[in-house]
């Protein structure tokens, strides 16, 4: 069920949803951010929310500035934590 839920939200996702969430987190993402996040975000939620999340992390340092790589990876973590036992 969740599962569906998440679909459902990812295919309304914007990249101006992204851009507001990141700045209420103190976050400035740059345009090539923006557009990694987002693409990162619709094409590997899955790993996100699986085991594999490190892989996306890895990859994304790459892509992001130190700063917006940090704070990103602390925030996932943060709500990670958070709904860890969601689906149990």
């Amino acid at each position: 069920m969740y599962e569906l839920i998440i679909e459902n939200y990812l295919n309304n996702l914007t990249k101006n949803d992204i851009v507001f969430f990141a700045l209420k987190n103190n976050i400035n993402l740059n345009n090539q951010e923006l557009d990694y996040v987002f693409k990162t975000i619709k094409k590997d939620y899955k790993l996100l929310l699986g085991n594999n999340y490190n892989q996306v992390f890895l990859n994304a340092k790459d892509y992001l500035s130190k700063d917006n790589y940090e704070k990103i990876l602390s925030l996932y973590l943060k709500y990670r934590e958070k709904y860890q036992n969601l689906d149990k």
